[in-house]
């Protein structure tokens, strides 16, 4: 800590404060490491930004205490809105949010990082993780609208498989199970070798099921035993569905004798 004070009352390099600080954290030394971030003198220029986010890192990840850490994340983004760091303080604000079960609130973040920086280093996380958000909150529809734009500005994104994925089962939890079918095979044709087509082919099925249409959901789900990665949970829908058409298929030979009776 002494090079700490050295440097804040100009006895040493600037930059020696921000080393200290770096040494702290690196020692595990969590409480010493958020307040030799937090207090990194004038002299140091941006690197106080660094340190802000610093700080609040540490308060959630080291000590987490995430009150603190919801608190240092605010000020930062908001002290350094024109710094890059402050703008990655929104972000980290926005994740914290979601990951406490606050979506509504975390949205409001997302939506204010996005205005900082437009064409941020951080947009397509702020776009994928809003649209989860909005699926949170049952709003199905706006949590298109976010992936969209994702899929639209970010064609080849890392991203997009998984967010198409998403997509397709947004349409399910809407209870729009043909939408959801013309997604899921959207999937496919798109992503044809990655992991997300197998899933893709699994809620297929399930579409198909939710259609009634049970002899074309269990030859989907037959295909997919042999890709998903867990063929147990596959062989208990095709269980399902074969005695659902078990069923139909008896109260439909039951519907024909009855007939056959009366018009005897």
């Amino acid at each position: 800590m002494a090079l700490l004070v050295l440097a804040a009352c100009g006895g040493d390099r600037p930059e020696d404060a921000v080393r200290e600080a770096d040494h702290l954290f690196g020692q595990g030394h969590w409480e010493e490491a958020a307040a030799a971030y937090a207090s990194l003198p004038p002299e140091v220029g941006r690197w106080r930004a660094y340190g802000a986010w610093r700080a609040a890192v540490v308060y959630r990840d080291g000590l987490q205490d995430l009150p603190r850490a919801r608190e240092a994340f605010e000020a930062c983004a908001k002290t350094w809105a024109d710094d890059e760091w402050g703008y990655t303080c929104q972000v980290d604000l926005a994740d914290l949010l979601r990951d406490s079960g606050e979506p509504r609130d975390a949205i409001g973040a997302y939506r204010t990082a996005v205005e900082m920086r437009p064409n941020g280093a951080h947009l397509q996380q702020c776009l994928l993780s809003s649209g989860r958000a909005y699926l949170t909150l049952g709003q199905p529809e706006q949590a298109r609208v976010e992936w969209e734009e994702l899929l639209q500005r970010f064609p080849t994104s890392a991203h997009a498989p998984i967010v198409a994925l998403e997509m397709a089962r947004s349409f399910d939890l809407q209870g729009d199970h043909k939408g959801a079918l013309a997604a899921y095979q959207d999937v496919q044709d798109r992503f044809s070798t990655h992991s997300v087509a197998p899933l893709a082919a699994f809620g297929e099925g399930e579409a198909l099921e939710q259609l009634g249409r049970l002899e074309e959901a269990e030859a989907k789900f037959v295909a997919a035993m042999e890709v998903h990665p867990n063929p147990g949970a596959v062989q208990i829908k095709l269980d399902s569905v074969r005695e659902r058409r078990q069923r139909r298929e008896q109260d439909e030979s039951s519907v024909m004798d009855h007939g056959v009776k009366l018009n005897r």
